[in-house]
């Protein structure tokens, strides 16, 4: 009897396994979702079943060009996910006098370079490696060399205050006096075709830890904040600020805490301001400490923002840096 039932569940089993491939295959095996598609200039909000990017270009007739791209402002299709599709351009690479027309949808010069086989190790793009692609751009690609030097370096001391309602605002007493600290650091000098175009950190080691200077300052222990909020302080510093992109260091974009790098965080001296702190730096804003850097140390800190322009913009200089309660 056994025998006689096996043929037929075998076949239904089989015929289960295929349709459930064919589905899969096909990319329509979930249940619907709305989401955007923006390409050739047009937005346009669609309900949708498939799963992947390549299930809704074909649900919605989308032809795709061998070097067009897709980008999906969530790692999988979900309700409410952008997609934009990037149309290849055709752009001229220029490499030792050499030309050759090529097509990309990259956004910048950069990943173009990168796209035809000019890694970040050994080339790089004149001028502004995160410049915007546009159609028949000319990218002129150089090569990199690097030398290694180390050079000694100071530690500034970190200024720490500490409110004291007993002082008249106006007033301080040094509780500690501030003794500098020294670094060797080692760089790399960067040249592109022989051209010195600037230097990277490749590692820090401190030989002797700097004595922050500590007094005691009357004041308020309110400061009042962008928004128009008061907030209570528990100390202030005086710091050396300067500004970076989530783009720097190894390029990755996570931050000491395994965060993702953002306006609104910021990297510091662990051992003069605590990771996970909330500070407040006038016209920045409310920030919190998740980063650190082989270069901040002391009374260093860096502040995270959102494009070139604005690290550009702020360049270097000193701040007073609230720690909030």
């Amino acid at each position: 009897m056994n025998k006689r039932y096996q043929g037929p569940i075998t076949r239904m089993y089989a015929t289960l396994v295929a349709l459930l491939i064919i589905v899969s295959l096909a990319g329509f095996i979930d249940k619907g979702k709305s989401v955007t598609i923006q390409t050739d200039g047009a937005t346009r909000s669609v309900y949708t079943h498939a799963v992947n990017a390549d299930a809704l270009m074909r649900e919605n007739n989308i032809a795709l060009g061998s070097y067009d791209e897709i980008e999906m402002s969530t790692s999988e299709l979900l309700e409410g996910t952008a997609v934009t599709v990037r149309r290849a351009v055709p752009v001229i690479l220029e490499h030792k006098g050499k030309q050759q027309t090529v097509m990309s949808a990259k956004k910048t010069v950069q990943e173009v370079a990168e796209q035809y086989g000019y890694d970040a190790e050994n080339y790089r793009p004149y001028g502004d490696t995160s410049a915007p692609v546009v159609p028949d751009m000319t990218i002129r690609i150089g090569n990199i060399s690097r030398k290694a030097i180390t050079e000694d370096e100071v530690v500034p001391f970190a200024i720490e205050s500490i409110p004291d309602e007993n002082l008249s605002q106006g007033q301080e007493e040094i509780v500690q006096e501030g003794m500098n600290g020294r670094k060797k650091v080692t760089v790399h000098i960067i040249s592109l075709d022989g051209q010195v175009v600037g230097k990277e950190v490749v590692s820090t080691t401190l030989v002797t830890e700097m004595q922050p200077l500590i007094r005691r300052v009357g004041t308020q222990e309110t400061v009042t904040l962008n928004t128009g909020d008061v907030s209570k302080y528990k100390e202030v510093f005086t710091m050396e600020a300067t500004a970076y992109l989530p783009s720097d260091g190894n390029g990755a974009g996570i931050t000491k805490m395994g965060t993702v790098a953002r306006y609104g965080v910021v990297a510091v001296d662990p051992n003069v301001i605590p990771l996970g702190t909330r500070v407040y730096i006038p016209g920045y804003g409310v920030a919190i400490a998740e980063d650190t850097g082989g270069d901040i140390l002391g009374n260093r800190i860096d502040l995270c923002m959102e494009d070139y322009n604005s690290c550009m913009v702020f360049g270097r200089r000193t701040v007073p840096v609230y720690i909030l309660e």
